[in-house]
């Protein structure tokens, strides 16, 4: 097996007719998801960097899907006679951009979990023409990352259209519960993107000067509201949320490309305990982030076992404990709201986020139509309302009303 081949390129690929995953840790959670909610004629096979990982894989999942097989030698190669590719590579910037672009060459549609905009930006720039012109679906951020924002506003925006006949200018979202482990290669993304912060959160990240005055607000969105502020919606203390950064220009992205409304934004937060909480938190991650910008404090720590290391993350019991509230309150034009709820039953770095790129994948293999949007762009711009419904029909919590939504309730996991 040339598995070598992907350790420059990437490890999953899912298509139609044939599906390849990866032996990473996410990547195995990820064929295990495909092989017990994909359609029959979905077949999956593996590939990867590492030989006896990708054994080790077969044989978990071998009892469960038949169909494993061993790939050819080039990823054009495998892109070629695939229709759709999921991929876990990350860090993206590091291992993914050949992938994005044998996909485009090739006319074969992708989705990913990255959070690193930084990467996309790049992506969209250089491929996002040549996508149109191919009509390739190039889906990025499809995890917790920002399936929850992205397509929470998505949701908003369609109900005031719908049901109020009004735009929607602003969305402020607060996660009011979480639970979840970190596995070493979501922390090695983490650490790769460091170093661009101050990209992330440029004037010009995702535009040149001769941009508009929308993708300038999306570029560099600007909200009325300090990092750490009471919130009389849920009724909790807001400080620093550590994903708000990219979900924020992700969901801003979507409103200007849709139209959701003029000059729309996206503001998230991480709900406090009281107002002490939410003044230490951002004080603790800015403490961690440098720390991590040392190689010496980053082996010691991966050497004591007090960070995970690359391919390990958290058990499939500890996976089950997870959970995660996202709530939404968006404003129209009139002053009046839209209220949402985005509810996660697993934990949102793994059990969700496979189950958010799973569907995205599989939506992407059977439901695609002309109403999806060809180019590099997070999901709600490409798949909409068929994601949206994909993702309700297995028992992902997406809640809409005109009138406030308790979120201190959790519904239990239907599926």
């Amino acid at each position: 097996m040339a598995i070598w081949l992907f350790s420059v390129t990437a490890r999953d690929i899912i298509g139609s007719y044939m599906t390849t995953v990866a032996p990473s840790f996410t990547g195995a959670r990820l064929i295990t998801y495909l092989a017990q909610n994909a359609p029959e004629d979905v077949k999956i096979a593996v590939g990867g960097r590492s030989e006896y990982k990708v054994e080790a894989t077969q044989r978990r999942i071998i009892a469960n899907n038949p169909e494993l097989k061993d790939l050819g030698q080039r990823i054009r190669e495998i892109v070629a006679q695939t229709r759709v590719v999921a991929t876990t590579v990350g860090p993206y910037a590091l291992r993914g951009s050949e992938l994005v672009r044998a996909c485009v060459e090739e006319k074969t549609d992708y989705c990913d979990i990255t959070g690193e905009v930084p990467w996309v930006k790049k992506m969209h720039d250089e491929l996002n023409d040549k996508a149109v012109r191919n009509k390739v679906h190039i889906a990025s951020f499809c995890g917790f990352d920002s399936i929850p924002a992205d397509i929470g506003c998505f949701m908003l925006a369609e109900y005031a259209k719908q049901k109020l006949d009004k735009p929607l200018l602003h969305v402020k979202g607060s996660i009011t519960r979480v639970r979840g482990g970190v596995s070493g290669g979501t922390l090695a993304t983490a650490i790769e993107q460091i170093g661009d912060f101050k990209t992330i959160l440029s004037e010009k990240f995702l535009g040149s000067e001769e941009s508009t005055d929308a993708e300038k607000t999306l570029r560099n969105p600007t909200f009325n509201r300090s990092m750490i502020h009471y919130d009389n919606h849920v009724k909790r203390w807001q400080t620093f949320w550590i994903m708000g950064e990219v979900n924020n220009r992700v969901a801003g992205w979507a409103g200007q490309v849709l139209n959701y409304g003029p000059r729309f934004t996206y503001s998230e937060s991480m709900s406090a305990y009281n107002v002490i909480h939410a003044v230490l938190v951002p004080i603790g991650l800015a403490y961690f982030a440098f720390l991590m910008l040392f190689s010496f404090i980053r082996n010691l720590l991966f050497a004591l076992s007090i960070i995970p290391r690359p391919g390990s993350g958290p058990s499939e019991r500890a996976t089950k404990k997870g959970h995660f509230t996202l709530s939404l309150e968006g404003f129209t034009d009139e002053g009046s709201a839209v209220y949402g709820k985005v509810v996660g039953t697993s934990d949102p770095g793994y059990g969700e986020t496979i189950k958010y790129l799973g569907e995205s994948a599989l939506c992407l293999a059977l439901d695609r139509d002309s109403s999806f949007k060809p180019g590099v762009y997070p999901p709600s711009i490409i798949m909409g309302n068929a994601l949206l419904s994909r993702l309700r029909s297995r028992g992902c919590q997406f809640e809409v009303s005109n009138t406030p939504i308790e979120w201190s309730k959790r519904k239990k996991h239907t599926q």
